[in-house]
């Protein structure tokens, strides 16, 4: 374990040179990246360009070949994805991951970390974790109204739309008391008023609760209009970087969105 740069005193996840190949294929090619604390982060570039392997890698679901990762001050190269959700980095997914036998009210309570119920012996002992549990399950009902899910929160996962889905990924997460979320193309698929809908809550969530995130996303049109600072990669490596409105100039990043 090392410590984190001193240029990444103030960040709470930095990444210093990570790279990921898959035999000749250089997904992520030396990835150097900050995300503030209280920051909402694109990170944007053409199909193929390595942001979902860089997610993965951060999200420890792969180990990367070379490079560091922090977070919260604390290397987590290389840590399985359990132990760096344990930590409240946690992410979700370009197509939503919800139990489809369970109804989305369900679903969201699956976001609770140590449910009691894990542990045979504390299971037997409903007198130490009920209120635990109620409490939980009030504060699960709460998410569910504030993110407009009420109407379908009894309904099996199964039968809602993909824009509920992905609300209703959103709201697990949040169950777990992250302090930074890592979303893959949460506008991805819905309709434009719900998928502004869906980043008006996201910056409720940093402005309200102090929650860090870091999205990628393909609908720049919306996606440019909430975020704090955006990476853009090709090829494996970031090849701009800085405010929207700067990046949107940066004649990399109009040759690479013009190619694509």
């Amino acid at each position: 374990m090392t410590r984190p740069p001193e240029n990444c005193d103030d960040a709470l996840l930095c990444v210093r040179g990570v790279k990921k190949y898959f035999g000749g294929v250089r997904a992520v090619d030396g990835v150097d990246l900050e995300v503030p604390r209280r920051w909402i982060v694109g990170l944007i570039g053409p199909n193929g360009s390595g942001k979902s392997t860089l997610f993965n890698v951060i999200a420890g679901v792969y180990k990367p070949d070379a490079g560091r990762i922090w977070f919260d001050g604390e290397d987590i190269t290389g840590l399985p994805p359990h132990e760096i959700y344990k930590r409240g980095l946690v992410r979700t997914f370009q197509t939503p991951r919800l139990w489809q036998s369970l109804t989305v009210y369900e679903n969201t309570l699956a976001g609770y970390r140590g449910h009691s119920g894990e542990n045979p012996l504390r299971a037997l002992l409903r007198l130490f974790w009920r209120k635990r549990e109620v409490d939980n399950a009030e504060a699960s009902i709460e998410r569910i109204l504030d993110s407009g899910l009420k109407p379908v929160a009894g309904n099996l996962s199964s039968d809602i739309s993909g824009g509920q889905m992905k609300l209703g990924e959103l709201t697990r997460a949040l169950n777990t008391k992250p302090k930074m979320v890592m979303l893959d193309e949460p506008a991805a698929g819905i309709n434009p008023t719900l998928a502004r809908q869906l980043f008006e809550r996201i910056v409720k969530l940093r402005d309200e609760e102090g929650i860090t995130f870091l999205i990628i996303e393909h609908r720049l049109e919306i996606l440019f209009d909430y975020v704090d600072y955006v990476y853009v990669m090709h090829q494996g490596k970031i090849i701009a970087r800085g405010k929207p409105e700067e990046v949107v100039e940066d004649p990399k990043v109009i040759q690479v969105y013009l190619e694509g």
